[in-house]
């Protein structure tokens, strides 16, 4: 199909054949200007210039983020046997793309392995430095093929991005290490980091309120959890913004994680006032033998502390990182030294036994 229009804005039609069984889709459409057919069976949503929508891409990731699996899968499903012919027949108003583009290839497992359950939390401990006291745990997101076999965090976002499904797997994640972490019976005082993708989220009032009942659901206090940036692209500053206010309107914390590597610069920093800064592994890594590294790591810890905020040693492999980040004031420390991602996030043990043969 070729466009001439003059100008990228387009009106996208979204077929939902039984429309009163989708009310999340109809509550963000009366909410958020989209216009609701009922004889049609459908919404209409603007893409392009002037929208926040770029394209029928992005739309077809927001609903998968708002729709459970189950009814997704039969949204996508009627699309797919309706195809070209309902495209053909609807061409004077869509001009915004194949419909079949709103499918997922289903040439990975991801798609199986998000609709069985078979992704994971693991989490990985975090102590406090000096006294090495247990004060909280990261959640880390694993999958788990049908032969029982570990698939890595690397690996599923290359399949969800494969797949279009990048928004829903993040928002599942989310929602699962919420879950997990409220029935391990932590401690009252024990804080859990949760990633999250800025991407993923168009509306936070809309996107996240699932996010908010989970934690609610969970016991867990706000207070106590941190939600943690994870981005490998850009992300619209004004957009991040308006996020982390969102979550710390709820009572939330947030994090900035890899500070010293790719987006996550000293401007990133100062824009956001994030409450936990993560200092980037490789710093930590070539510290003892760097003493440019050194004097980075320093200046960041005390950046942090001199502004009220916690700076977190990650990726700490070996005796030398430990007392170095220990001498230069970092507040909590995080890496294998001190215990491996579980699946059991109910403490075992304060630290692993070598390290407190030689505490």
């Amino acid at each position: 199909m070729i466009c001439e229009c003059r100008t990228d804005a387009r009106s996208l039609v979204v077929l939902a054949p039984g429309l009163d069984r989708y009310p999340e889709l109809t509550e963000f459409a009366s909410g958020d200007d989209w216009v609701v057919h009922p004889g049609l069976g459908g919404v209409r949503v603007e893409v392009g210039t002037g929208s926040r929508w770029s394209g029928i891409a992005q739309v077809a990731a927001f609903l998968r983020t708002e729709l459970d699996f189950a009814r997704f899968g039969e949204l996508r499903a009627a699309w797919a046997r309706r195809g070209v012919a309902l495209e053909e027949q609807l061409v004077t108003l869509l001009h915004a793309g194949r419909l079949a583009d709103m499918v997922p290839a289903d040439s990975s497992p991801l798609p199986a392995m998000l609709a069985e359950g078979r992704i994971e939390s693991w989490f990985q401990p975090i102590f406090r430095a000096g006294a090495l006291e247990l004060w909280g745990y990261e959640c880390l997101m694993r999958g788990r093929g049908e032969d029982g076999a570990i698939v890595s965090p690397g690996t599923l976002l290359e399949w969800a991005q494969q797949e279009q499904l990048t928004f829903m797997l993040d928002r599942q994640v989310r929602e699962l290490h919420l879950r997990r972490a409220g029935a391990a019976g932590l401690p009252a005082d024990c804080h859990v980091l949760i990633n999250f993708l800025p991407t993923s989220i168009y509306r936070p009032e809309f996107c996240l309120r699932t996010t908010v009942r989970a934690a609610a659901h969970a016991g867990l206090q706000p207070s106590n959890i941190i939600f943690e940036v994870v981005e490998t692209e850009r992300v619209d500053p004004t957009q991040l913004r308006t996020l982390l206010a969102y979550y710390r309107e709820k009572g939330f914390k947030v994090a900035l994680d890899d500070v010293g590597s790719g987006y996550s610069g000293l401007a990133m920093m100062a824009d956001l006032s994030p409450d936990l800064i993560k200092i980037d592994r490789e710093l930590v890594s070539r510290a003892p033998g760097s003493a440019f590294h050194r004097d980075v790591c320093a200046s960041l810890v005390k950046l942090a502390q001199d502004n009220g905020k916690l700076a977190l040693a990650e990726g700490v492999e070996t005796y030398d990182e430990w007392r170095l980040m220990t001498e230069l004031g970092a507040d909590l420390l995080q890496g294998f030294l001190f215990g491996r991602p579980h699946p059991d996030p109910a403490p075992r043990a304060l630290v692993e036994p070598h390290v407190m043969a030689s505490a």
